[in-house]
């Protein structure tokens, strides 16, 4: 099954990204083993190279840790340190672009904070 991947930006980044965020859904548990290079690049369709690039860089960040002769592991704390950079990253882009479109658009404060409820509603329901 081979993933679709923007041509933007690298697929190791692309890849690195993948994980982080099943680190910070809780779908990688802590301290628990990552699918092997070879499973992530079959599934996707990459080269293996691709992963182990971005699992390399994953070590580097401290995410991920590799156990000689077992694998590679979610280290204790990711999830955390991922969500607290994520939140940063969050509130110095994501909120920005929000907050301008709805003034762009004339909403208030209010109206715009309704349709980030109501988008939260749907996606819970739906």
């Amino acid at each position: 099954m081979s993933t679709p991947f923007d041509h933007k930006t690298p697929i190791y980044l692309q890849v690195a990204r993948m994980i982080r965020d099943s680190v910070v859904s809780g779908d990688l548990p802590e301290e628990g083993p990552i699918p092997s290079v070879r499973q992530v690049s079959v599934e996707h369709g990459l080269n293996p190279q691709t992963v182990l690039n971005a699992t390399h860089l994953l070590v580097e960040e401290g995410i991920l840790e590799k156990r000689r002769g077992v694998g590679i592991f979610v280290k204790r704390g990711a999830r955390e340190q991922l969500r607290q950079r994520e939140l940063a990253e969050f509130k110095k882009r994501h909120i920005p672009e929000l907050v301008n479109r709805a003034r762009l658009l004339g909403l208030s404060d209010r109206e715009t904070v309704k349709l980030v409820r109501d988008n939260f509603k749907e996606q819970t329901n739906g």
